[in-house]
């Protein structure tokens, strides 16, 4: 099976790409575990960590965290990232649905649960969330809402991006479809790359299924996780349908 050209060999251009607040975000994301209980010194898990920057952020705050990511060149990244900087940091390959065997006070999962398309793939993650973390141990996830992104979508299905990167100039070009029956989006990509040593392109289409409260309240309190608060960011003044991005913050029963 073709992997996904944006996790594996342009890995090394996630980050230029896809631009985030990471301070900012791991700002509000240790607030709200610190408000539930889970202080500085204690074991996250990242769960589909990516390039490992929200990782070493939390790890800067006092956190000791495990990423694990499927894909080896992010893991690649993640480590080179890290250097020996950070010693709360680490990363290994692997799959969320099947987790180290260790205990966490919490989890974070920014994402990735939407590449997970069928009901019995997203019930083993939940499971697996479940089996790892203890009572009180707290859940962070989010997911693309699914009206919010037809809504979205619809206007604006196409996004561009152009960066110099020291490869040479990269653009990444990302056209998105809908299909409404199976709550979907159909997507394509291309990852052009122009350097010193000419040019190249990859071009990959997937399939991203989103999800929608009524769904996550459900899986949740299936796998024992309750008081649950949804934000449409990682910001507390953002309110649940402002964007098309579900953020949730759960604990375990």
């Amino acid at each position: 099976m073709t992997r996904r050209p944006f996790y594996a060999e342009y890995a090394w251009a996630f980050d230029l790409l896809i631009d985030r607040p990471v301070r900012k975000e791991c700002a509000v994301i240790a607030a709200w575990l610190i408000d539930r209980g889970t202080l500085p010194g204690a074991d996250v898990w990242d769960a589909g960590c990516g390039t490992g920057r929200y990782a070493i952020e939390l790890a800067r705050r006092g956190y000791v965290v495990h990423g694990m990511d499927l894909s080896p060149d992010l893991i690649a990244v993640a480590r080179r990232a890290a250097g020996g900087s950070t010693g709360g940091a680490s990363f290994t390959v692997g799959d969320i649905a099947h987790p180290p065997s260790l205990r966490f006070a919490a989890i974070l999962c920014r994402g990735v649960l939407n590449d997970i398309t069928d009901d019995a793939g997203r019930d083993a993650v939940f499971s697996a969330f479940s089996e790892t973390i203890p009572s009180s141990g707290v859940l962070i996830l989010d997911v693309r809402d699914w009206g919010a992104s037809v809504e979205r979508k619809t206007r604006e299905p196409l996004f561009r991006k152009r960066v110099s990167t020291d490869q040479g100039v990269l653009t990444f070009t990302s056209v998105t479809a809908l299909d409404p029956e199976n709550r979907q989006l159909l997507i394509s990509e291309r990852h052009e790359l122009i350097g010193p040593g000419g040019e190249r392109a990859s071009e990959y289409c997937f399939v991203m299924r989103c999800w929608d409260r009524t769904e996550l309240d459900m899986r949740l309190a299936r796998h024992g996780f309750g008081k649950v608060s949804y934000f449409g960011a990682y910001d507390p003044g953002v309110a649940a349908g402002a964007t098309d991005r579900l953020v949730a913050v759960a604990q375990r029963r």
